[in-house]
Parts: C-alpha cells; structure tokens; sequence
C-alpha cells in the first residue's frame, strides 16, 4: 500500500505539469479580431485558441464570408487541413442570414494555410490542442460507449464460465481481504453519476472544462471538484487494488480476480450512464452502494491475522499463505 500511496503522490505532482501544446502564433490579423471580441464574452474559446484536427479532414473556405440580403455568399475556393494538423483561431464573425450557422470561425494551419469554417463544422472535427480535452472527446463518442457495452459484456460472460469451471475469487461474490476493490466500485458508480450529472444538468460547467481543462479540483466549481476527486480517488483505488491482488493471490488468479473487477467496473459505468437521465439511476446507485458496503462488511472484510505470518484472514483455518492452522 505504501508504494501505492508514493505513486499517487508522484502522479498529483506531475498532474499540473504536462507539456502545454504548442502555440500557433499569426501576425496581421489584429483586425480580424475584432469582429471576435463579443464572441469571446459568450464562448470559452477565442482568437488565439489552439484545436487539433481529428477527423479525416476539415474543409475551409478562402474568402471571408459576406452579407448579402439573399442568405451568404460562398465561394468555391477551398483548401482542406487534414488529421492532426493543429490549427489556430484567427478570427470570428457573424453571419446572421446564414440559416446553417451564423458563427463563421477562421482558422490557421499557418502563415499561408487559413480559411473561414462554420463554427458547428469546427467543433464536430477538431478538438482543443489538450491531452485532457482529447482524451475527453475519445472518450465521449458514441461508438466507444457501445464497445465497451460490448465487450463488457462478452468480458464478464467469458468471467461467468471461468468461474464455474474453476473457483475464482470475484468481488462481491468470494472477494479477497481488502477494502480496495469494494471502495473502487463505489467510488467508480459515485464518479459515472457525477459525470452523467454534469452533462445533463450542468452542460455550460462541463463545456468550461473541456475547453479549459484542469487536473485541479480545487480550482473548479463545487460538482466539478468533486468529479475531479472522485477521479483521482480512482487511480489510487486501483493502484491499490492491483497490489493487493498480487500480495494475496497467485498471479494467475490474481489476474482473473482483476479481469472479473474490471468487467464489474464497465457494467456499472454503463448502468449508470444508459440511465442517468431518469430517477432510477439515483435508485440505483444508492442501492449499489449500500449492496456493496453490506458484502464487504458481512463477508469480505478480514476479521482475523495469521499467528505465523500475521497476513490477514477472512476465517479461522488453515492460512492460505503459509499453510499454518489458525484455531
């Protein structure tokens, strides 16, 4: 545990220093800019923010978009930035015939590569240039909800029949002497509910984040700071777990004892998220945790020590680590 608790200390200290992306800088386009001041008052982005492409491409047009009493004119001059070329916000403007979009956004490849995009377009294919914020827009896509659904599923019905076959220890059903994995499950459906929460009801608080993410809970709004606590109480939960696994089962089992966690983990993620817009998600949440309490309490929790090896037992006997009767 103790290697645990430095390796989370080392991680809290390098959470706020990753490497910044780097900086697009233009020049000429002070003007521009202008038409952008507004713009920045109501969005989290400006002129001077950095998106990385992530599509296959991103088409932009030459020409600055202009009024006309009929709806917008377009040209046909256009040039494409492709998948991960970092881009630039050089300028905003508004279009207000436009009926597809009236937020046009200029953006730069480079000093020679820039051109007028629809702000929609912009967002659905190029992400903020952050590790944080790209890893949240993977992470957010639908096909990878649906995956995990997937293999979820096939993870824990490939666990099932292992277990039959041959007894595994499983949490929540033949758990091992810690407290670790019980508290991760807790602290994951605490977290996917938390999450679901802010997307739903507190969209403008998740859209300040992504656009400006932090690793710093303390700097963030009250239902922002506690996700963000929940999420590093995570990493050290399961950094814990993993090492309890290993010190009290052999590595074999021990890895199948953290395939079974992990399959509970993705269950429970995708419970809480396919049902976070009804009231039974609270219902069920809170039903899990007091389940999962109540079984660690009852049956998992070590109430007895080894006379010869002083590990940790859950019931008098013969100790599985060293072989000793323990009346």
């Amino acid at each position: 545990m103790r290697k645990a608790l430095y390796l989370s200390f080392v991680l809290l200290l390098l959470s706020a220093c990753y490497n910044a992306p780097q900086q697009i800088i233009l020049a000429g386009v002070e003007g521009e800019a202008a038409d952008s001041a507004s713009q920045q008052l109501r969005r989290p982005y400006g002129v001077g923010y950095n998106f990385v492409v992530h599509a296959d491409s991103l088409l932009l047009q030459e020409d600055r978009p202009m009024h006309w009493c009929q709806g917008v004119a377009e040209t046909s001059d256009s040039l494409w930035v492709k998948r991960d070329d970092r881009i630039v916000v050089a300028a905003m403007t508004v279009i207000p015939e436009d009926c597809v979009d009236s937020v046009w956004v200029k953006v730069a490849r480079d000093q020679f590569t820039m051109g007028w995009t629809h702000e929609h377009n912009l967002l659905a294919d190029a992400s903020p240039d952050d590790p944080i914020s790209r890893f949240i827009n993977i992470f957010s896509t639908g096909h990878v909800l649906w995956f995990l659904l997937v293999a979820g599923g096939v993870l824990v019905m490939l666990l099932l029949l292992v277990w039959y076959r041959r007894r595994i220890r499983m949490v929540l059903i033949d758990d091992i002497p810690s407290a670790y994995p019980t508290f991760l499950t807790v602290i994951l459906v605490c977290s996917a509910w938390l999450y679901a929460y802010i997307q739903h009801f507190e969209p403008q608080t998740w859209v300040q984040f992504y656009f400006n993410p932090t690793l710093n809970p303390l700097s963030q709004p009250f239902v922002l700071c506690a996700f963000l606590f929940t999420v590093w109480a995570l990493i050290i939960l399961a950094i814990a777990a993993i090492e309890n696994a290993f010190e009290m089962l052999p590595a074999v089992d021990a890895l199948l004892y953290l395939f079974a966690l992990l399959g509970v983990c993705v269950v429970l993620y995708l419970l809480v998220s396919l049902t976070a817009w009804s009231w039974f998600c609270h219902l069920l949440c809170i039903a899990y945790i007091l389940f999962a309490l109540y079984r660690y309490f009852r049956y998992a929790r070590a109430r007895y020590y080894c006379g010869n090896c002083h590990r940790k037992l859950q019931h008098k006997g013969v100790c599985p680590y060293c072989g000793v009767i323990n009346e």
